[in-house]
């Protein structure tokens, strides 16, 4: 996630908009820059509005590429290969499904100022790793099978990385609230999705 890029090494979980960034990776550290280059380069010029996303997951994920944690979770599930888990089970993290995001996003696009603004796209709902795995478990009826283990790069994940979504208000009386698709709804449709394109 690039809000998780950016606030790895940041303290006072959970953070928010305006919490300091103290990236840790050379992902984080990109994409800090480009959120400096964003707003020197165009601040004054046009409108600019720089999302910091948790994790963003749904059906339709790339499977090949080893990311998303919920679409491997749910790929282990349905082929019953163990996934590789290299963080303890009590890593907290921030999910949040792909539609909820576009909402989120479409809400500052439509509410964009003069000046460039931070937002945290996020559910605000902090889930810990071994809490995830139990809701794969009950939405599917399967074990999940797992292999914890150690790897060099776990270094860069830290424990606790919940976050406070960018305050939505001013919704007029008579506006449909954003969309909020709890984990467990949303949790179930990627894993139907991994089984249809894989016709298991």
């Amino acid at each position: 996630s690039s809000a998780g890029g950016v606030y790895a090494g940041s303290t006072g979980s959970p953070f928010s908009a305006d919490t300091p960034i103290k990236p840790l990776s050379a992902y984080g550290e990109l994409k800090a820059q480009q959120e400096q280059v964003a707003t020197s380069e165009l601040d004054g010029v046009c409108p600019v509005i720089i999302g910091r996303f948790s994790n963003v997951y749904g059906p339709g994920q790339n499977l090949g590429k080893l990311q998303g944690l919920i679409s491997q979770l749910a790929m282990a599930t349905a082929t019953r290969q163990p996934i590789n888990i290299f963080v303890s089970l009590d890593t907290i993290r921030d999910y949040i499904f792909v539609d909820d995001a576009a909402d989120q996003v479409a809400y500052w696009i439509t509410r964009a100022a003069s000046e460039s603004n931070i937002k945290l796209i996020a559910s605000g709902e902090p889930v810990a790793l071994s809490q995830l795995i139990r809701t794969m478990q009950s939405v599917t009826k399967r074990k999940v099978p797992v292999a914890l283990g150690s790897h060099p790069s776990s270094s860069h994940q830290v424990l606790d990385l919940r976050f406070n979504p960018s305050n939505v208000t001013g919704l007029a009386e008579n506006a449909r609230p954003l969309k909020h698709t709890p984990l467990p709804v949303g949790t179930k449709l990627v894993y139907q999705d991994i089984l249809a394109r894989m016709q298991l």
